[in-house]
Order: C-alpha cells, then sequence, then structure tokens
C-alpha cells in the first residue's frame, strides 16, 4: 500500500475520512483545547487507521455504534513529522470518536497574553495550520490531498467570541460559559482548518464581507478595506462564481506570521498591511484569489506547491491588472522578480530546491518555505499565457478550476492537462527545464512599463551620485518606492540612510512594506540612529517576511550580530512558532 503524500501517514485504501465532528473546550488558563471528535470514512476501515499527530495529548478512541467498543491504540516515536497514531481493531467500521487534548506548546495554535493583542486586557488565541500543523490540533490524515467537512462546537470563556472559517451557527450561554457551532458544508484540506477566539469585534464591509478585528483596530481595518466588493466582482469576471458563500476578513494580532491566509470563508490578514492610504491591498487580492487557485483547486502535497500559489500570484495580478491598469501590473511583476532572485541566491541557483516541483522527502515544509513556487510559478504561467495567446490562455484556466474543483492534483496531473488542452505550449516554451530544471531557465518573460522605467532612470542618477530626487519621486506609489529600494544594495553610508529616511519618511512609516527594507540597509550599514526602530518593529511585528530579512541583515553584520541575538532573547515568546524556528535558524549560521 502506498502513501501518496510524504508529509502523511496516510493511505488511501486504508480509508478516509469524509467529515468530522469536533466537541472541544478552550482553556486559557492551561491554554489547551481539549474535548474529542467524532470521525467519518468514506468506506469500512481495513484492519488499522493511521493518523498524523503532533503533540497531542490521545485520551481513549471508541467505536461510535450502539456499542461504543473501546479500540488499541498506540503512539509511534517522534519525528520532524509528529507521532503516528495507529488505531487497530477497527475493521468494518465507518465511524469512530478520539478524545484528546492539545499541548501548550502546539505548533498550529499560538496563545497570546493581554499585553500581546491591540487591546491590551484580553487573551487571544489563534490558528495556523498551513502546511503540516493542523496535526498538532487534532488527529488528522494531514496532506492536502484528504478533504473534508465538518461541523464543529467551541465552548469558550463568557465574553469571548470565536470565530472559524466555516458558516456560523451562532452561541448559546451555559453555566461553563458560551458555545459556539460551526458548520463548513464544502469539503475541504486540513490545512485551511482557522479558528480565533478573543475579544473580537465586526463591521459589514461588502455585500458577501464582514471585517472582524479587536474593537481598537476595527475601525481603521473597515476603512483600508472597503474595496472588496469590487475584488469580489472582478475576481468571479475572471474566473466564474465565488462558490464559498461568505468572504470575511479577520485582522490577527500582531504576531500573525503571514501577510494573509486564505482560510475558506474567513481569510486572516497581518495587521502589517493596515498602512492607512490601501497601497497593500494586494494581499487581500491574493487571499481572495486562493478561494478558486488553491481552496477549489488544491495542489496534492506540499512538493506541488506551485500549483496553488504560483496560480494564485497570476491571479492576483490579473486582477490587480483590472483595477490598477496593466502598467501598476507589471510594476508589481519586478518586485516579485526581485524576491524570487533573493529567493534563488538563499538556496544557490543549482539548488533542487529551485524548482518548481520539489521532493521533500525528508524536509518539512515549512523549512524551505520561499518565494520560489510564487514568483517562478507565476513566470512559467505567464510565459505560457505569452505562447498561446491571452483569450485561449483564460479559456484554459477556466477549463483547469471545471475540470480540478474540489480535487488535489499534482504536477504530474497539471502536465499532462496541459498537453492536452494547449500542446502548443509545449512547442513554444521549454516545459521540462521550467518544472524540473534548479533555477531560471533562459525564456523568462519580462515586463515593461513607464512605472518601471520612472524607477529605474532614478536608480541610475542615485548610482552615479545624485541625491537630489526628490521632485522626481513626489508621485511615486509605493509599490515604485519598494523597486526603487530594493535597486539600492544593501550597505549604505550612513549619510545616504538618512537622505532616504528623508525621502520617504522611512523611520516612522506605518507602511512595513518600506520600513523593513530601509531598516535592512540601516542595521547592514551599521546606523545607529535606526537600532531602538528596529527593536521597536521586532517586538510589534510577527510576520516572517519582515522578520527573516531584518533578523539577516543583523546577523550577518559584526557590529550588529549581538543586537540580533539580544532582541530575539527577549521577544521571541511574541512569534508564532513558524517564525520563531525560521529565525532560529538564521541565527545558528
Amino acid at each position: 500500500m502506498t502513501r501518496p503524500d510524504p508529509h502523511s501517514c496516510w493511505i488511501p485504501q486504508n480509508g478516509t475520512i469524509k467529515h468530522i465532528h469536533f466537541h472541544l473546550t478552550a482553556d486559557f488558563k492551561r491554554q489547551i483545547f481539549s474535548g474529542y471528535a467524532i470521525y467519518d470514512f468514506d468506506k469500512p476501515l481495513s484492519d488499522t487507521l493511521s493518523l498524523d499527530t503532533r503533540k497531542l495529548n490521545i485520551e481513549s478512541v471508541a467505536s461510535t455504534d450502539s456499542h461504543e467498543k473501546k479500540l488499541e491504540w498506540k503512539l509511534a516515536d517522534e519525528t520532524f513529522l509528529g507521532q503516528t497514531l495507529t488505531i487497530s481493531g477497527v475493521k468494518g467500521l465507518r465511524a469512530l470518536a478520539i478524545h484528546f487534548s492539545t499541548s501548550p506548546d502546539s505548533d498550529a495554535l499560538q496563545w497570546l497574553g493581554p499585553e500581546q493583542t491591540a487591546g491590551k486586557k484580553h487573551p487571544f488565541v489563534l490558528s495556523q495550520c498551513q502546511a503540516i500543523l493542523a496535526r498538532s490540533i487534532f488527529p488528522c490524515q494531514d496532506s492536502p490531498g484528504v478533504r473534508f467537512t465538518y461541523d464543529a462546537e467551541f465552548a469558550v470563556p463568557t465574553g469571548f467570541k470565536a470565530v472559524m472559517a466555516a458558516k456560523s451557527l451562532g452561541s448559546e450561554e451555559t453555566k461553563q460559559g458560551t458555545l459556539w457551532r460551526f458548520h463548513m458544508k464544502h469539503a475541504i484540506p486540513s490545512y485551511l482548518f482557522a479558528l480565533a477566539i478573543g475579544n473580537i469585534a465586526a463591521e459589514q464591509i461588502g455585500k458577501k464581507s464582514w471585517i472582524y478585528a479587536e474593537p481598537e483596530v476595527l475601525k481603521d481595518a473597515a476603512w483600508e478595506f472597503a474595496g472588496v466588493d469590487s475584488m469580489l466582482e472582478r475576481a468571479e469576471a475572471m474566473f466564474g462564481e465565488y462558490i464559498w458563500d461568505r468572504f470575511d476578513l479577520l485582522v490577527m494580532p500582531p504576531s500573525f506570521p503571514f501577510g494573509g491566509m486564505e482560510n475558506p470563508t474567513l481569510t486572516f490578514l497581518t495587521p502589517t498591511l493596515i498602512a492607512g492610504d490601501r497601497s497593500l491591498v494586494n494581499v487581500v487580492v491574493h487571499e481572495l484569489a486562493h478561494s478558486w487557485t488553491g481552496n477549489l483547486v488544491t495542489n496534492a502535497t506540499w512538493e506541488d506547491f506551485w500549483l496553488n500559489e504560483g496560480w494564485t500570484v497570476w491571479a492576483e495580478r490579473r486582477i490587480l491588472e483590472r483595477i490598477e491598469g496593466e502598467e501598476s501590473a507589471h510594476l508589481h511583476a519586478v518586485n516579485g522578480r526581485h524576491a524570487l532572485d533573493e529567493a534563488i541566491a538563499d538556496f544557490g541557483k543549482d539548488s533542487p530546491l529551485t524548482r518548481l516541483k520539489t521532493d521533500l522527502k525528508g524536509h518539512d515544509p515549512d523549512d524551505v518555505y520561499s518565494q520560489i513556487p510564487y514568483e517562478k510559478g507565476y513566470l512559467f504561467l505567464v510565459a505560457i499565457e505569452r505562447a498561446v495567446g491571452r483569450e485561449k490562455f483564460g479559456g484554459f484556466l477556466k477549463k483547469y478550476i471545471d475540470r480540478y474543483k474540489f480535487q488535489s492534483l499534482t504536477t504530474d496531473g497539471f502536465l499532462r492537462f496541459l498537453k492536452k488542452e494547449l500542446p502548443e505550449a509545449y512547442d513554444k516554451v521549454d516545459v521540462e527545464t521550467w518544472v524540473y530544471g534548479n533555477g531560471m531557465p533562459a525564456d523568462v518573460p519580462a515586463f515593461q512599463s513607464k512605472l518601471i522605467d520612472d524607477v529605474m532612470d532614478v536608480v541610475r542618477k542615485w548610482k552615479a551620485g545624485q541625491r537630489d530626487i526628490q521632485r522626481a519621486v513626489k508621485s511615486w506609489d509605493v509599490t515604485q518606492k519598494r523597486l526603487f529600494l530594493s535597486e539600492l544594495p544593501l550597505k549604505l553610508s550612513h549619510e545616504d540612510i538618512s537622505t532616504l529616511d528623508k525621502l520617504f519618511n522611512l523611520a516612522d512609516s506605518r507602511n512595513s512594506e518600506l520600513k523593513v527594507p530601509w531598516l535592512c540597509k540601516a542595521a547592514a550599514s551599521s546606523y545607529e540612529p535606526a537600532y531602538e526602530k528596529i527593536r521597536e518593529l521586532l517586538g510589534e511585528v510577527g510576520r516572517g517576511k519582515f522578520l527573516k530579512p531584518l533578523y539577516k541583515a543583523l546577523h550577518e553584520n559584526p557590529d550588529t550580530k549581538k543586537l540580533a541575538a539580544d532582541i530575539f532573547g527577549e521577544v521571541k515568546d511574541r512569534y508564532h512558532h513558524l517564525s520563531r524556528v525560521a529565525i532560529e535558524r538564521i541565527l545558528e549560521e
């Protein structure tokens, strides 16, 4: 019997989860969830059943028939994948129940004290299950190849609101607190299971959308993301009907490790997107696009991650093109290419981890997370689109979504579909090199835009020693400023660091997309006036995109290496597990 996913013990022939009913209690004092889950399977089980777990306390396993027979179980030795739970005596069963509790150091859950929230008065708990962390909340077949529906009941302390990436069925007061109920009618993979509990308020911002956030953040968040209806309309015109009913947004506390997470019906967002000028809403567009490319058509394993992210970056930029124009979309693509080049340089251009289709046996997917599946995947799809024409490629996309909706797809499966539907793409694009080759192929699409030309003209002047550029940059948007900063060397003179600060007001900027690149240059250049700003940001922001380059710049400069270690020692408990592990790896190099 074969395991189709190197990161899960799931064996399809033995039975696959189709529905789960959860009944869990949130204990903020002990920082655990406890309760049970009832599992329904697609067919009668064979002799044994294996499930993925990680840092879970398994209390009992039983059949759910009229006899409620206790079942024997054991946990395997721990590996980087967790511990396999093997249940015996299950032959012929279609359902069973597991009583369990999570660990206070569950990798998917982050329990925040009041001081770590915006309001500073109430605790908060949030989940982040991608890539293989759902197994640290509940036993499961933790593979994107397994999709299930679910019902959930969460008992929480009185006064707390629970939200999930599912339809809310309301709440009722009990002697122990408040019981919240949810239902997810569409089958999802485990990495899209998502919840948050805390002092959460809500405001409607669109026909299908509410914004959720702590009360102290709600007003600013509602204003920042008020354009959600326009995004939805453009996305549906391109991809077809939005089938998830709701597109609600939850602004997380600062420790959230990602820019956004596309949990169906309830997208999680970092507060670093609230820049006060709606300049970073492209992240919301990206998560919206995942409603089709990722949530609807899903990568079969994390070795096929580019199918989720390459398609979604392509979709994001097509939606942005309809909102902001083609020149702006091309500008975003050039910024993306910078991020791609940095990721390839980190791995080395000959590393197999720079391929689209990767071999991740023996690797935790989070350990090798990068922009490569996003940006290289995007460029590959653009190369195909340009080879066959936009209209034909648009028809291919709709066929692709319709053919594979609510399915999980491998890279090989995608390439077979591509060859069948667009055989001419193979004549004009070196598909094999794009997918299986290291680094970047020769036929990389280029992007042109006056917005890009304006930036590059100022870059040339700067490198030639001209600093009188205020008038030239006065009308630039945030994306142009990002490109300009990325084109400058990491190490600069202290005078140049100061000039950049005055030019764009970077030290006090609310926009981390601009502030962090400047702080990285300040760190690499031993610019002491910025050290306090560095300390403040690293203590307030938990998004890995900003933490990793800043810690790296500090660590690689002998003058600031100790500062990096000192700051991390002070604030590491504020970070999510994913960010903390990534930074530890940087500081160990």
